[in-house]
């Protein structure tokens, strides 16, 4: 059949290099006129492309090389393995750690996890999920640096239909699989807990990280001072502390400097929420160079909190809680439900807990 013969022809082109990956391929136009056919040969022919992982097709894009060597995930067999992939930016025991244990605290023995680390650097990170991809894995789990970027290896994936599925990030409009926290309700109870102490000016601190849970972070914050009818305090947000980030090189004592000059500024912020743990400790060295205590003169609720079980002198933030390890095992249920199903979509989002600590108390001190 024609559409066959032009299909086998770009196929085999594509192969030896004639077309590299992230080349368009002549107009349709172009091709019809070559091949001689009719616009549904042509069309047939680059949807067997499509289907095949060779190519992505978008409308006032065109049609896109974006793989000389396509090939389908394996399957296990009843007696053989199943190799994961994750790539994440970091792991420590604030964030990360019980996520691991979540994936690979699995009942399945033929399912192995390889690990990468990325350090929050995107080409690394790209480079990562390539590897992984040529050693055979039968899925992927990432955990991106930024929700602004996409790893363009990733995008190859999701036009084949591989098994994919993003850990605590999304993007808007891309069809993959995400597990995640409510970062949004989590913030907005974190809020609602400091104005119930009776904080009427509560400062938001986040770190110039690019990523959607800070953002949904955010809004939570926001949301909470609307659904209280508490306006916003203008100016009382920070957004540009950098040495938290994975493999930043930004001084810490530049970010206590001015986290130092943001607490200094305003007198009638009592309250902050900020959306990390390491960012806390910053801010509560801060507030003690400025002569403040927490809890006594300004409160702090975070994000996440190290366990430190056996250390009794831990001071404790006030913390959201996320469900680590629940993000970890919800990620691997996906992409085995991927594997099962090509082309399946799941949205996962797991609830948060506020866990009350030392760094809070009722609003008068300041």
């Amino acid at each position: 059949m024609l559409y066959k013969q032009v299909h086998e022809t770009l196929r085999d082109e594509i192969r030896v290099g004639a077309h590299p990956v992230g080349e368009r391929l002549p107009s349709e136009a172009e091709l019809m006129e070559r091949f001689e056919v009719s616009s549904i040969t042509l069309r047939r022919a680059l949807d067997l492309l499509r289907g095949e992982g060779y190519v992505s097709r978008r409308p006032r894009v065109g049609t896109i090389v974006i793989s000389t060597d396509p090939s389908p995930a394996p399957v296990a067999a009843e007696t053989g393995h199943l190799t994961i992939g994750c790539v994440v930016t970091n792991f420590d025991d604030t964030f990360g750690s019980r996520v691991l244990e979540g994936l690979l605290e699995q009942d399945d023995p033929r399912i192995h996890l390889a690990l990468s680390r990325s350090h929050g650097d995107q080409e690394r990170e790209n480079a990562q999920v390539r590897t992984l991809i040529e050693s055979g894995v039968a899925g992927l789990i990432v955990l991106p640096s930024s929700s602004e970027y996409i790893p363009p290896s990733v995008l190859e994936l999701v036009t084949q239909r591989f098994p994919v599925v993003i850990l605590d990030r999304s993007y808007d409009g891309v069809p993959l699989s995400t597990v995640s926290s409510d970062n949004f309700a989590g913030a907005k109870a974190a809020t609602e807990h400091l104005i119930d102490l009776g904080h009427r000016r509560v400062g938001f601190v986040t770190s110039t990280s690019h990523v959607s849970t800070a953002d949904d972070r955010r809004n939570g914050w926001v949301h909470a001072h609307a659904a209280r009818d508490i306006p916003l305090p203008d100016g009382r947000e920070l957004r540009t502390l950098g040495s938290v980030v994975p493999d930043s090189h930004d001084p810490i004592e530049d970010d206590v400097a001015a986290l130092e000059a943001f607490v200094a500024a305003d007198a009638e912020t009592t309250a902050y929420l900020v959306t990390e743990y390491n960012l806390a400790l910053l801010l509560r060295e801060a507030c003690r160079r400025q002569g403040m205590s927490v809890p006594g003169d300004v409160s702090v609720v975070c994000f996440d909190h190290p366990a430190a079980a056996f250390d009794r002198e831990l001071f404790r933030f006030t913390h959201v809680e996320q469900d680590q390890y629940g993000l970890g095992s919800r990620a691997l249920e996906q992409v085995r439900a991927q594997i099962a199903d090509r082309g399946s979509i799941g949205r996962v989002v797991l609830p948060t807990r506020l866990v009350e600590g030392a760094s809070t108390a009722p609003a008068g001190g300041r």
